[in-house]
């Protein structure tokens, strides 16, 4: 991965991550034998950034089936918790619902929640084109503000015929923004440097033919949807956007090897606050930089109006394994992530292009 840090000068930054995810309990790795009841898993978490250093945690959950099982959906039911920090400063706590079939409707409730808080939240200007200072010429914290963030964004999917759905979408998120002397964040003083009450509702339609979850092997999830924030919504700010999503999973001739890529475009008009410029629309929380888009550079190192990305990702299912009544896959999964913003002012020119690329162990 590299990344622009003056005219004409490239550096390259690392980023290494070991990390435990869990990608399902009961359901897993195609088993077929049909579950009952009430399920429980857990795992740790445990990794490591050069940008935050040790991270810990554990993710636990537990699963209602129901008496004779949740048929063609995962389970009748989930609950679960996160508890994750890190020793450079970042705290991420979530609380999980999820509802595939509500009351034998066909209708998907999920919440998704949690509090965030960054010590030193990375911020680098709007637009594509943002050189970063070279190392040496860089003052301590000049792309840093302290954030501090109280979220909930519950969704409701309901069929209306086929693999069709439409979906409603809130997103309820009270920041605190602490502004350090000297920074890049008090020089540009964008939208949103008092903090305050995101609120954000979200209209769209979905089409869905995954075989399963969540270890999907073939089929598509694509989605289409318009956003609004405003006053009457209980907002502090005002601004519009719209959002188009594509994800595909396609088998490469053989069970253990999967390609599996999402096509996504953005774009926000109005006063949207910085802390929000990097986090897109949809039905899934998509942030450019950190974990999901551009895997390995900076939270937030792109931010801008109108977005473009793409996440290409191989899934080979290395080994299967069991234990008691769980069957786990191990799998390998190398990716090139590409991406890039239009607008939103910044430095002349065009940043074209980014890209990032790496690898992953998920059990």
């Amino acid at each position: 991965m590299s990344e622009q840090r003056g005219p004409g000068r490239r550096s390259s930054r690392w980023t290494g991550c070991l990390c435990l995810l869990l990608l399902s309990q009961g359901a897993l790795a195609g088993e077929e034998k049909t579950r009952t009841g009430w399920d429980f898993a857990g795992l740790p978490l445990v990794n490591f950034t050069t940008d935050r250093g040790v991270g810990y945690g554990a993710y636990v959950a537990a699963f209602y089936h129901g008496p004779t099982g949740a048929g063609e959906f995962p389970y009748r039911a989930s609950i679960g918790g996160q508890f994750y920090q890190t020793s450079g400063g970042y705290a991420f706590h979530k609380f999980l619902v999820d509802v595939p079939n509500l009351a034998d409707t066909g209708a998907r409730f999920d919440l998704k929640s949690g509090y965030e808080t960054w010590d030193s939240a990375w911020y680098f200007g709007l637009g594509d084109a943002t050189p970063r200072l070279e190392p040496n010429e860089t003052p301590d914290g000049y792309y840093t503000a302290g954030l501090r963030s109280l979220w909930a964004i519950p969704t409701f999917r309901l069929p209306i015929g086929g693999q069709w759905s439409v979906f409603l979408n809130y997103v309820f998120r009270q920041t605190r923004v602490e502004v350090f002397l000297d920074t890049r964040l008090a020089e540009d003083d964008p939208e949103g440097t008092d903090g305050g009450t995101l609120s954000v509702g979200s209209l769209g339609v979905a089409y869905d033919t995954r075989d399963r979850e969540p270890t999907t092997r073939r089929g598509l999830f694509s989605e289409a949807s318009l956003r609004a924030s405003h006053p009457a919504l209980g907002a502090d700010w005002r601004f519009f956007g719209a959002n188009l999503t594509h994800r595909q999973w396609i088998p490469l001739g053989r069970d253990d090897l999967v390609f599996a890529y999402r096509l996504g475009f953005d774009w926000t008009t109005g006063d949207a606050p910085f802390f929000q410029q990097h986090i897109l629309g949809g039905t899934e929380w998509v942030e450019m930089g950190g974990n999901v888009v551009l895997r390995g550079l900076p939270n937030g190192r792109f931010r801008g109006p109108i977005t473009g990305y793409a996440n290409l990702e191989l899934r080979w299912t290395l080994g299967r394994y069991h234990w008691r009544e769980n069957t786990f896959d191990l799998l390998a999964a190398p990716f090139v992530d590409l991406g890039r913003i239009w607008g939103g002012g910044g430095p002349a020119g065009d940043g074209g292009l980014h890209g990032s690329t790496g690898g992953g162990v998920r059990l």
